[in-house]
C-alpha cells in the first residue's frame, strides 16, 4: 500500500510539470562569415610570424591567416500564470566564418613579377580551403544543432534568477554538443591546407618562376 501511495503520488507531483512545460519548436539561424580578404604586401617574410602570431617556416614567402571564429547568441522564454513559470530555448543563432583572411606576401617581390603571382595564387588556394569550408560542413552544423535544441527539455522555474541559470545551463549544453562537430572542421582545414604545404609541393612551386 505504501508503495503504491508513492507511485500515485509521484505521477501526482510529475504530470502537472511535463503538462505545463511541453517542449516547443526551437527555430535554429546559421550565419555565415566568409571574411574580408585582405592582401599585405609591405613586410618582409621575417615578419610573418610576429604580424600573424604563428610559427612560420623561415622558408615561407606567403601566408594566409585565418582563425574559423564561432558563437551562438540566441533568446528564450519564459511564461505562465502565477509564480511558476515555464522556461525554454525559443532560437538560436549561430555564428562561423572569419572577421578578415590576411594574405601576407614578401615585400621582395614586385606586384608585376612572376614569384608575386605564384605567391598569390597558392595563398588564394588557402583562402578558398577557408571559405568554402563554411558552406560545405553548413549542413552538418544545422544537423547538430537540431539534435542539440531537440535533446533539451523546457524547465519549471520560480525566478528571474533560476530563469537564467537555466538558460546558461542549456545554451552551455548546446556549445558542448557542437564541439566535436567544430574539432573535426578545423583538422580538416588544416589537412587539406598542409596538400600543397608540404616539401614537395614547395619545391614544385618554386620551379614556376626563374629567380627566387
Amino acid at each position: 500500500m505504501k508503495q503504491l501511495v508513492f507511485i500515485l503520488l509521484t505521477l501526482f507531483i510529475l504530470t502537472p510539470v511535463y503538462a505545463f512545460c511541453p517542449k516547443k519548436p526551437v527555430k535554429i539561424n546559421i550565419i555565415a562569415k566568409p571574411g574580408k580578404v585582405i592582401y599585405d604586401h609591405s613586410h618582409s617574410r621575417q615578419e610573418f610570424g610576429r604580424l600573424s602570431n604563428t610559427k612560420v617556416s623561415p622558408n615561407t614567402l606567403g601566408l594566409t591567416a585565418t582563425k574559423l571564429d564561432v558563437s551562438m547568441d540566441g533568446e528564450s522564454y519564459t511564461e505562465g500564470r502565477g509564480a511558476r513559470k515555464c522556461t525554454g530555448v525559443s532560437s538560436v543563432t549561430f555564428y562561423i566564418g572569419y572577421d578578415e583572411i590576411k594574405v601576407y606576401i614578401d615585400k621582395k617581390y614586385p606586384k608585376n613579377s612572376c614569384n608575386y603571382r605564384v605567391i598569390k595564387d597558392h595563398e588564394d588556394y588557402h583562402v578558398g580551403v577557408a571559405q568554402q569550408a563554411i558552406s560545405f560542413f553548413k549542413p552538418d552544423i544545422e544537423r547538430e544543432l537540431q539534435k542539440a535544441v531537440q535533446s533539451l527539455t523546457p524547465e519549471v522555474t520560480y525566478s528571474s534568477d533560476r530563469a537564467n541559470r537555466v538558460m546558461i545551463r542549456q545554451f552551455t549544453q548546446i556549445k558542448q554538443r557542437l564541439q566535436p562537430l567544430l574539432n573535426h572542421i578545423n583538422n580538416k582545414i588544416a589537412a587539406k591546407n598542409y596538400e600543397i604545404d608540404t616539401p614537395e609541393s614547395y619545391r614544385e612551386t618554386t620551379k614556376l618562376c626563374p629567380k627566387w
